[in-house]
């Protein structure tokens, strides 16, 4: 008797996420008996959209990264923090670093950005480590990891 009241308990719970979601997401509980979740296909296709705009803008980011590996210049930089986003690309943490960057002729300076870290390579992140970095020279603050240089 116990295993059912349980069953009935999960169930309740269920429902109790399922209608604090739908508020959340702000679906109106429906009356159409088709469609007892409330669910709008416009709903479906902004979430859709959100998704490719987000998938465009990561291509363009890792892009602009791959260029900057070809044709920025070499410097180091010094972790001074990380932040983890929580957000995972192919499986890898997308962090917030905080880095002093050094390029030849020019004095060490603070660059923040955001960027995701192949598993790999997490150990060489860790603040008071040095890594090789390649730097836009029109714009210092535009920083690459070029993982292929030997660290320091």
């Amino acid at each position: 008797m116990g295993m059912f009241k349980d069953l009935k308990k999960m169930s309740d719970i269920g429902k109790e996420m399922s209608e604090q979601k739908r508020k959340e997401m702000g679906w109106e509980k429906s009356k159409n008996p088709l469609n007892p979740s409330g669910f709008k296909m416009s709903d479906a296709l902004k979430a859709g959209a959100d998704a490719a705009e987000q998938a465009q803008a990561l291509q363009a980011e890792m892009m602009r990264q791959q260029e900057l590996l070809t044709t920025g210049m070499p410097g180091t930089a010094t972790v001074k923090g990380l932040q983890d986003t929580g957000q995972i690309v192919n499986f890898n943490p997308q962090v917030v670093l905080d880095l002093e960057v050094t390029i030849e002729g020019k004095g060490a300076y603070p660059v923040q950005f955001s960027t995701t870290i192949p598993q790999v390579h997490i150990p060489m992140v860790q603040p008071g480590n040095t890594i090789g970095v390649r730097v836009d020279p029109n714009d210092p603050s535009s920083v690459a990891i070029d993982w292929a240089r030997p660290q320091g």
